[in-house]
């Protein structure tokens, strides 16, 4: 009997673990994803007018550092499936971004746990009451993760999460992903920029740093960032 219900204890953890060919976090940009829509279902939107979003559901691509994060948060609709997407630019024609949504509360804690982790500590950290916003830079790729604790679906409330992976040389989906609550990514992008600091090591954490310096202790960059 005890090792039954060590077995069952343990069983979520290895399934969650189960090793795959494929990893999204091992995976270098450019992404040819020839190979992997002969091989899984994987659907092409072309609502947009500057890249190509390539959308799947399938389990065996749903791996970040061996962890899978495959669910769903209503087998009935489709709409609430743990899901990545691949971004093509038009300009390039080439795919330099992905974006992980995870729909489902115990996958959304866990690869939170895992994440933070792997990356580590970062200079971009924003905690709201309901929303938590970081970003990472390692390994030439972007980092772009948003928390939300106020999905409810059918009076039960869920957390959810989403990674936006981008090419960090792809100035096209680094500004594309610098919005809503990683907006002032933007504003330090536009700062680092600058003739006067080409060249120059100037990270998100000195940008707030100048902003407090020059705009005081209340200004709206330091509101809930986490230092």
């Amino acid at each position: 009997m005890k090792k039954l219900l060590l077995l069952l204890a343990i069983l979520p953890f290895l399934t969650s673990c189960k090793k795959n060919d494929f990893d999204l976090y091992k995976i270098s940009f450019p992404i040819d994803i020839a190979p992997l829509s002969a091989k899984y279902k994987i659907r092409e939107d072309k609502a947009y007018t500057d890249m190509v979003r390539y959308d799947t559901t399938d389990e065996n691509l749903l791996f970040f550092n061996g962890y899978n994060f495959s669910g769903s948060l209503d087998d009935s609709n489709s709409l609430f499936e743990n899901t990545v997407s691949f971004f093509k630019e038009i300009k390039t024609n080439q795919i330099e971004a992905y974006k992980i949504l995870i729909t489902t509360s115990s996958e959304a804690a866990e690869f939170e746990d895992m994440l933070v982790e792997k990356l580590g500590k970062t200079d971009f950290y924003y905690k709201e009451t309901e929303f938590t916003f970081r970003i990472w830079n390692a390994d030439g790729k972007t980092y772009f993760f948003e928390t939300n604790n106020t999905g409810e679906y059918n009076g039960k409330k869920f957390k959810s999460c989403d990674l936006f992976v981008v090419d960090s040389k792809n100035r096209f989906f680094i500004d594309y992903a610098s919005a809503g609550g990683f907006q002032y990514y933007g504003d330090y992008l536009y700062e680092k920029d600058k003739p006067e600091k080409t060249g120059k090591k100037f990270t998100y954490r000195d940008f707030i740093d100048q902003r407090e310096k020059e705009d005081g202790k209340d200004s709206f960059f330091l509101k809930d960032y986490v230092k």
